[in-house]
């Protein structure tokens, strides 16, 4: 089951998550402000599978939640490409449109100068207006420099 609460989830695999505050991200106040989400931690914690239980759950559904779900590394392939074919206004357009933006797997692969720059374009487009999660095995400052 895709909906993210405390009794409906198996939190014994992870006992370090905080399941009043998964409780309180479940009630999908955040896409309200257009605030982000954050999962970093290492490898099989959970942090893609708390993600898209948000994104693609049915309190999602119930707040007809827009969403689009992606690995790092194909969104910024897919912006390179809008890039080389001038469609990158709607691309950046398209994505803007979602009301939540998953982004999995940030840092996993290296990323150039290009592809920073591309995803910073994003990132900004949708600053305040919209919500994005994102995931990372890497930590906070790690991820910062990443950009």
């Amino acid at each position: 089951m895709l909906l993210v609460s405390s009794k409906d989830f198996d939190f014994s695999f992870q006992p370090s998550i905080d399941t009043r505050q998964i409780d309180e991200l479940a009630t999908m106040r955040f896409l309200e402000n257009g605030e982000n989400i954050v999962f970093l931690g290492p490898t099989d914690v959970g942090k893609t599978h708390l993600a898209t239980a948000l994104g693609l759950g049915l309190a999602a559904a119930e707040h007809r939640c827009s969403t689009y779900y992606i690995n790092c590394h194909h969104l910024i392939e897919q912006l390179k490409k809008a890039h080389y074919e001038n469609r990158l206004p709607d691309k950046l357009k398209t994505l803007g449109k979602y009301k939540l933006l998953v982004i999995d797997e940030i840092g996993y692969l290296p990323m150039d100068i290009q592809g920073a720059n591309l995803f910073f374009q994003l990132i900004a487009r949708r600053y305040e207006r919209a919500s994005t999660i994102f995931t990372s095995n890497k930590t906070f400052s790690r991820v910062r420099a990443l950009f």
